[in-house]
Parts: structure tokens; C-alpha cells; sequence
């Protein structure tokens, strides 16, 4: 299913090329829409479209479209953290997919029709399994409302994605570093130096950081039950400057320039491509951030509360004080980062730019001089020692 367009004298005509139950439909949707005028568009004529072939016409009661309202109502009255993903799964996916379908007509073959349907559309299995679960959701909803006697799909067999395990290399690092611009340098390495995922890094306002005696602290927003955050997290000298750039601002957010995480997902893509980097995602950043911490000897429970993991078992209620540990942690990942990001320039030749076949950009990078030939040498004396934010001083980041 896609919506393509066409230059006509009355305009630009957007048309949706879908197949359903055997048959293949063109409609024209409209001229001149906006992309949420052309999903609307498409979600009535896919509802038109299932209404004139279904066999279900005789069925009564609420079709899943009317249930949808219901059952976002019901998440808003949960008050998760975050609502957009169902809601998104449920307006793009599910409703397109079902249409006006009865609840009491969905069986365990639709929910098949469904995985191989998003499959086709190139969805990874661990988005189908999340959509799945969305849609499993909203059926048990509905047979705890009385709307509907019993869900079908449990037997659902759900796709179980692989586990994604990708480790930046420091010469990928720096490699992308020096190719990229200030701004998606600053969200790198605060991924690197934090361990925080991109969406909540563009997140971050002026009005999350505190100042105690051992240095600045982020009090993040709290995250979702799958996408947890730490309730505070110490910011090592060189996060604070990498965080606050070099332009000046007033107050709000630092990374307005991108809304969400989608808006920014492109400009890494292209800085990833620009440095020859392949399959690197910005969230594999937290697994190279954990990954360092691992190697550094940094302890497991440790590691767990910085990422903002929930720790295995009851000793997360009877340990307490965690402060001290995070900032030796913090503090452990910018000495690793120096250390890398020196290795790899040393690696790549006294110009400071790759020799691995990469262009280079046709304007200067804003870094001429590295941060990391200015910072102290070994990680034991980074360690022992805090670093204070006068020694980045005259550092371009």
C-alpha cells in the first residue's frame, strides 16, 4: 500500500495504490493535500473499500475503529508517559489495516494477515511485535468492557526480533565526528558520555540541570515503563560543554532545531553515509556507552541505574545512595571517550582527517584543533581526580 502523486492542471493528485482480498484499488484521494489530509482521506476510502467486499455485513456491534476512541481513553486514564507510540500504531497501522471490521468478526487468521501484511511493507519484527501488542491490548480492553466475548488472536504467534548488537568503533566515531555538523557532534557525544537515548537528549531543557558540589545534574523527565530513564544523572565537564555548544542561547531547550527523535534520525543517517559508516544507528551510541563502562570494569548494578534500568530482584528498594557511583561512572566514560577519540586521530594521520576513502566536506568542520588533545592524558588521572569546566577552556566543541 502507497500513495503516490502527480503534477495535473488541477494541481498535485495524490493516489493510493492498495491491494485487499485478491483486488487491486486506485483511488484518488484528493489534490493538493497535506500528508494528515492523505492519511485521513485514505483511512475513508479504505473503510469503503472493506464495506463493499467484507462478509461480515450482517455482524453487529462496534467495529474497531469505533473502539479505538475507547481504548485510547483508557490509556490516557492509565497517564502513561508515553502515549504516542499507541496511538501512532493504532491511526497508522491497525485502523488502515482492519477498517470498519466488527470487533466480534477478528479471528487468529486476520492477526496472521496482519504480521505478513506489515512484512511486506518491510517492517522489522520487533515493530510488528509491538503493534501486535497494541492491537492484543485493545481486544482484551474490549473483552473486559463487555464489548466484545473473547479475543481471538491470543494464539497469535508474535514475531520475536533479533537482538541488535552493534559497538561503535572509535575510528567510526571519529570518523563521523569530523565529518558532521556541531550540532549532531554535540548529540553524539552526549549519547556517548551520558548513555541517553536521542529522544530524550533533544529533550533536554535548561530548566533539568541543577548545580551540587560535585558538578551539574540532569533530572530528566520521567520515561515510559519500556523506555526507562535514571531520576538523576551527573554530567562530567565535558558533557556540560557539549551540551551548552558554543552559540549563545536563552534558556528552553538546547536541540530545538529537531522536534523528536524523528525529525533528527535523518541528519545521523546522512552524517553515518557522509563518513562511510554503515549500520550504525544512534541508539547503538548506549550500547557502545554501556559496552565502555563493561570493559572499564564499571559495576553491573551500576551501569543498570545509569542507563535507568529497573535492577533485577528487591535490592533496588534497599540500595540507596547511588550518587557517588554514577559520577565515578560519568566520570569514567569522558576519560574512555579521550581516550578513543585520541587513538583514532592518532591512527588516522597528523591532518586529523580519515584516510579511509571518505570525501571530505567542502566546508571546514567546526572543530580544528581536537578536545581530545587538550584533555589530560591517562584515564588513572581522570579517575582520581574531577575535571573542573575551566580546563575546556578555548576548546571548540
Amino acid at each position: 500500500m502507497r500513495i503516490t502523486r502527480a503534477a495535473t492542471p488541477l494541481g498535485v493528485r495524490s493516489i493510493l495504490d492498495c491491494r485487499y482480498r485478491g483486488g487491486r484499488y486506485r483511488p484518488v484521494l484528493g489534490y493538493n493535500l497535506t500528508s494528515d489530509q492523505e492519511h485521513e482521506s485514505m483511512v475513508q476510502v479504505l473503510a469503503a473499500i472493506q464495506s463493499q467486499v467484507r462478509p461480515y455485513a450482517t455482524m453487529t456491534g462496534l467495529t474497531f475503529a469505533q473502539f479505538v476512541p475507547k481504548y485510547l481513553d483508557r490509556l490516557n486514564g492509565k497517564a502513561l508517559a508515553a502515549l504516542d507510540r499507541p496511538r501512532t500504531i493504532l491511526t497508522r497501522h491497525l485502523v488502515p489495516f482492519f477498517g470498519i471490521r466488527p470487533l466480534q468478526s477478528l479471528k487468529l487468521e486476520d492477526g496472521v494477515a496482519y504480521v505478513a501484511h506489515r512484512r511486506a511493507q518491510g517492517a522489522a519484527d520487533g515493530t510488528i511485535r509491538r503493534e501486535c501488542g497494541v492491537l492484543l491490548g485493545l481486544l482484551n480492553y474490549a473483552v473486559a468492557n463487555e464489548d466484545l466475548d473473547k479475543n481471538r488472536l491470543l494464539a497469535l504467534d508474535l514475531p520475536v526480533g533479533a537482538q541488535r548488537i552493534r559497538v561503535a568503533k572509535p575510528s567510526e566515531l571519529y570518523r563521523i565526528y569530523q565529518l558532521s555538523s556541531s550540532a549532531v557532534q554535540r548529540m553524539m557525544m552526549l549519547a556517548l558520555l551520558t548513555g541517553l537515548r536521542e529522544a530524550k537528549i533533544i529533550a533536554i531543557d535548561q530548566e533539568w540541570i541543577i548545580e551540587r558540589s560535585d558538578g551539574e545534574w540532569l533530572i530528566p523527565v520521567p520515561g515510559s515503563r519500556l523506555k526507562r530513564v535514571p531520576e538523576e544523572l551527573p554530567l562530567s565537564p565535558l558533557a556540560s560543554s557539549f551540551l551548552r555548544g558554543t552559540l549563545p542561547r536563552i534558556g528552553g531547550r538546547f536541540f530545538s532545531q529537531w522536534r523528536d527523535a524523528g525529525s533528527f534520525k535523518h541528519r545521523w543517517a546522512e552524517a553515518c553515509a557522509r563518513a562511510g559508516v554503515q549500520d550504525l544507528h544512534f541508539h547503538d551510541l548506549r550500547h557502545t556507552a554501556a559496552t565502555w563502562l563493561c570493559e572499564a570494569g564499571v559495576e553491573y548494578a551500576t551501569t543498570e541505574k545509569l542507563l535507568g534500568h529497573r535492577l533485577p530482584g528487591m535490592g533496588e528498594q534497599y540500595m540507596h545512595n547511588w550518587k557517588p557511583k554514577l559520577r565515578t561512572a560519568v566520570t569514567t566514560l569522558e576519560a574512555i571517550a579521550i581516550e578513543r577519540f585520541r587513538e583514532a586521530a592518532h591512527e588516522s594521520g597528523a591532518g586529523g582527517w580519515p584516510r579511509h576513502g571518505v570525501q571530505r566536506r567542502t566546508h571546514t568542520p567546526s572543530t580544528s584543533a581536537g578536545w581530545w588533545e587538550s584533555m589530560p592524558a591517562s584515564r588513572s588521572a581522570i579517575s582520581n581526580r574531577s575535571l573542573h569546566t575551566s580546563q575546556l577552556k578555548g576548546v571548540s566543541i
